[in-house]
């Protein structure tokens, strides 16, 4: 796994008090992360339900988590996103996110949310272009 300073990372930075703080584990195997995460009423979008922003976010994290385990520095280039069903405040969602293919610098891999009934919420793919390091502002 790649290791550098994200702390302040808005979906897994420890440190940042606005930040999602999503944990994942990720199995080797078969090139997975997944994890469980409940959102709290600040993050809602119609009453009782959680913005469609923070699904994205949540999907894109997981992805972007792939790719930090099978040593991949990348940066989002490309997300789509299918919302199936409301994902509700204050309920139990499991999140994973697969490795699915390489083409040169692009990583292509997919994600989904479900709910505590087993529903899938979101799907997700994505595409992360492989950078040498992260570009910072000059």
């Amino acid at each position: 796994m790649l290791e550098f300073e994200d702390k302040t990372c808005f979906g897994c930075g420890e440190n940042n008090e606005h930040g999602l703080k999503l944990k994942l584990r990720f199995d080797s195997d078969t090139k997975t992360a997944y994890g469980e995460y409940t959102a709290h009423q600040k993050l809602e979008g119609p009453p009782n339900i959680i913005h469609a922003g923070i699904i994205a976010a949540l999907l894109d994290e997981t992805m972007m988590t792939v790719n930090k385990y099978i040593e991949t520095v990348t940066m989002t280039g490309e997300l789509t996103i299918r919302y199936l069903q409301p994902a509700f405040i204050n309920e139990a969602l499991y999140i994973r996110g697969w490795y699915v293919k390489r083409n040169k610098r692009v990583i292509e891999n997919r994600a989904e949310i479900e709910n505590e009934m087993g529903k899938i919420v979101a799907r997700a793919k994505g595409k992360y272009l492989e950078v040498d390091d992260f570009p910072q502002p000059e």
